[in-house]
């Protein structure tokens, strides 16, 4: 899929990492680390120039190779790095992804996680034509549980070793939303 895309929605804009955004990046994960490293392995003080240009290499190629798709999320007023929202482990024997979010600190507890993922899961159901999403989340990670539940996505289960990092297997919380969940049926006739 082409990389000059974006999904804009009332406070944010979302759209492919481009290298110019590599010092935002830095900054953003660098700035979340003690929020975020307890759930995201490579986010870590030592995040740097390197890490950030081979990732958003790696995912501009993703991207055109449709093999999953990260997206920054920038913030309109400010068009600061608010955070990152992807499509991952995409599968089209099973027409699903995973849905993986993270939000720099400054940008926390302002609804833009819920913003960013309703936004990408429509695009998830409507362009690229997928018809399940799951989100994994680690059993302590309450903030993504609550973003997962926030977006309609319904709990199924705590799969045990889910989630390997850092080396480790623990269990996860996994979520699921279907395009249903994001546009619920209406009833044909009123209800009295």
């Amino acid at each position: 899929m082409n990389t000059d895309f974006d999904i804009p929605t009332p406070r944010l804009l979302l759209r492919p990492y481009k290298i110019v955004d590599l010092n935002e990046l830095i900054d953003a994960v660098r700035s979340s680390v003690s929020e975020l490293s307890p759930w995201l392995s490579w986010c870590t003080p030592d995040y740097d120039q390197h890490d950030a240009y081979e990732w958003i290499n790696a995912s501009r190629n993703n991207w055109q190779h449709n093999i999953s798709y990260e997206m920054g999320i920038f913030e309109h007023h400010s068009g600061q790095l608010a955070g990152s929202v992807s499509l991952n482990n995409v599968s089209i024997t099973l027409n699903s992804a995973e849905l993986g979010y993270w939000i720099r600190s400054s940008f926390h507890r302002q609804g833009f996680a819920t913003e960013a993922c309703q936004a990408i899961s429509e695009f998830a159901f409507s362009t690229l034509g997928l018809t399940r999403l799951e989100i994994v989340t680690h059993t302590g990670n309450l903030a993504s549980q609550r973003t997962a539940l926030a977006i309609q996505a319904k709990f199924e289960c705590t799969a045990r070793n889910r989630i390997f990092a850092g080396g480790k297997p623990s269990d996860g919380l996994v979520f699921s939303l279907i395009p249903q969940d994001l546009h619920p049926a209406k009833p044909a006739f009123p209800t009295a």
